[in-house]
């Protein structure tokens, strides 16, 4: 003779709590933002060179000194810092630590992946896990314009 198990209130209720934890891990894992918010399309290249086709990434006016910016030139996303008047500063976008992509914070650059904080003036790391500086491209103010050579 078998005995055939039965459905009790505890063990249904036990499977519906399961199904719905389940349930709710997957609909808030859609709400995270995706890696390719964050991270850049590849890795920090190792060295830029110092010759390239020129862009014009934005007008001097919108860049205060002392301050910094996002802008692209051609394919490559750049951040710039101007330190003066007569200059302009421009780096690769991806940190040196982990490939994610960093952004102005101030007279800086910060990474929103590990915090490596990177100086405006040189690129190099002012705090956190990254040891190397930002590679840097050619850049300098055409009149009105900044122009970056990639």
């Amino acid at each position: 003779m078998t005995v055939e198990p039965s459905l009790t209130r505890r063990s249904t209720l036990r499977i519906t709590t399961a199904a719905s934890g389940a349930a709710c891990a997957l609909a808030l894992a859609g709400c995270a933002p995706s890696a390719n918010d964050i991270r850049a399309k590849g890795k920090a290249p190792a060295e830029i060179p110092a010759t390239g086709t020129p862009h014009q990434v934005g007008k001097v006016s919108e860049l205060p000194v002392g301050s910094t910016a996002a802008a692209t030139a051609g394919d490559a996303e750049v951040m710039l810092f101007r330190p003066d008047e007569t200059t302009v500063l421009a780096y690769s976008d991806i940190c040196t630590h982990a490939g994610c992509k960093v952004a102005p914070n101030g007279a800086d650059f910060k990474c929103p992946c590990h915090g490596t904080v990177f100086k405006g003036s040189d690129g190099t790391v002012v705090s956190g896990p990254a040891k190397l500086p930002l590679p840097r491209y050619a850049a300098a103010i055409d009149g009105e314009w900044i122009t970056v050579s990639v």
